[in-house]
């Protein structure tokens, strides 16, 4: 049985599931276009060679940013279906609406947040 989030109400949730979606099949089809703007390595100088590999290495970064906003969009709808949704995940207190609206994949509040940056930057 699927538990229902006291803090959203279903009409928000059904919002916020929109734009999750919206924004995944966006990725799932920028992906698939940066796939087809890897060049082949294969033919050219040196300066070519080195510029096709320097965009091949930041497509393929754009790639993995990409890939993890994509794991963090799955996770926020799986939220939802769980009745967990809007809840940081690292303190247990709702996330501001207004964070929700700029980052609906969010799982933490703006406070946690900068304190896993701040312990991250540490070690």
């Amino acid at each position: 049985m699927k538990k229902q989030s006291t803090y959203l109400s279903k009409q928000k949730l059904e919002e916020f599931k929109k734009i999750l979606l919206e924004e995944r099949a966006r990725i799932l089809k920028d992906l698939a276009e940066e796939e087809e703007l890897f060049i082949s390595e294969e033919d050219g100088d040196e300066g070519d060679l080195a510029d096709i590999k320097f965009n091949n290495a930041l497509l393929s970064r754009l790639s993995d940013l990409e890939l993890e906003k994509l794991r963090m969009i799955e996770r926020a709808l799986e939220k939802i279906e769980e009745g967990t949704y809007g809840i940081c995940e690292g303190t247990g207190k709702p996330i501001p609406e207004a964070r929700l609206r700029a980052i609906p994949w969010t799982p933490y509040t703006v406070e946690y947040a900068e304190k896993l940056n701040k312990s991250k930057k540490r070690k």
